[in-house]
């Protein structure tokens, strides 16, 4: 019996996370207070919280524990696609996903490119991020075949498509239109935002995005942004181009959700919680969504609001720890 899967088109990328008191203003030169050396990327971060929010934390013998009130054994294979350089770092990439569950056949190794590079500027009293990346080798990654969909899958039919803008966007809507004629399901999260073109969003299942992201690609000013009306108005737009469900983060403020068939809404954030690292908080919202959804195709009902909470939840968790992929919380520490 094949199980279900998850495909993630994204970067890959080595993050050098800088500890600072503030960023440093134009002309000025400061010191960091600490720098740590941690797997990342957009794409990795995602395929990692896909594969641990639909599985329970090993134990140290190896074994899934079994606590918890997540679903063990679920069988959600998630598979990478993406590329690297041929320098130490991208052996490194791709050893830290295998070692998380990921599914790394897919990922390239391009002769004379060099692995993406993200400096992370955090400040160490708010747990904001400011980042900085080259994308190097993810800039230059292709599918394989260019009328397939079980490439990204390890040869079948993923349940679901998940494509960050860390590569080009115009493979990425190369990537959306097979998709979309294959009858597979698609979650765009479009970051760095770039404008699409308007027949992009007919392919999208998910359209998932920050504020900055939706206030640029709705048109809308980001300093106008703010407050149920401004979130409405931006999902409704996009519905109308022809997304299915939209997802706009909010930060502390939660998330609003809303889908083509009139639901409309709001899910707070989690309470009482000490921001030490806000990298990955994004790309974990975005794997555990794509988990909640894979899991309801085979319930054969969608429930987005549950599935924005618990992703609400594991970025939660994930934000108050240092760095991006160690901080991702496992299926059953989410749901504890």
């Amino acid at each position: 019996m094949v199980g279900r899967s998850i495909a993630i088109v994204g970067g890959l990328n080595m993050d050098m996370i800088f500890s600072v008191d503030r960023v440093p203003d134009v002309g000025e030169s400061k010191d960091a207070l600490s720098l740590v050396q941690c797997p990342g990327g957009k794409g990795a971060n995602t395929a990692v919280a896909a594969y641990r929010a639909s599985h329970f934390k090993p134990s140290r013998e190896g074994r899934a524990s079994q606590h918890g009130s997540g679903t063990a054994g679920e069988d959600i294979q998630v598979f990478m696609n993406g590329a690297v350089g041929t320098d130490a770092f991208g052996s490194q990439l791709k050893q830290q996903l295998e070692v998380n569950g990921v599914d790394t056949t897919a990922v390239r190794t391009l002769e004379g490119e060099v692995s993406g590079t993200c400096c992370v500027f955090v400040e160490k009293k708010t747990g904001e991020s400011r980042n900085m990346a080259y994308q190097g080798a993810n800039l230059k990654w292709t599918p394989v075949e260019t009328n397939s969909v079980t490439c990204f899958g390890g040869d079948q039919k993923p349940d679901l498509i998940v494509l960050h803008l860390g590569i080009p966007a115009e493979v990425v809507e190369g990537v959306l239109a097979t998709a979309a004629k294959k009858g597979v399901d698609t979650l765009l999260n479009p970051s760095p935002a770039v404008p699409l073109n308007n027949s992009t969003y007919r392919n999208l299942t998910h359209l998932l995005l920050n504020e900055s992201e939706a206030a640029l690609l709705s048109g809308e000013s980001l300093e106008n942004f703010t407050g149920p009306a401004a979130w409405q108005k931006a999902g409704l737009f996009f519905i109308r181009l022809g997304v299915k469900n939209v997802v706009i983060t909010l930060g502390a403020k939660g998330a609003f959700y809303a889908t083509h068939q009139g639901e409309i809404g709001h899910v707070d954030a989690e309470k009482d919680i000490t921001v030490v690292d806000a990298t990955g908080a994004g790309d974990t919202f975005v794997g555990t969504y794509a988990v909640g959804y894979v899991r309801s195709k085979q319930l054969g009902k969608w429930n987005i609001a549950k599935a924005v909470k618990r992703a609400c939840r594991a970025s939660a968790m994930t934000i108050q720890h240092f760095g991006a992929q160690e901080s991702i919380p496992w299926s059953d520490e989410i749901d504890k």
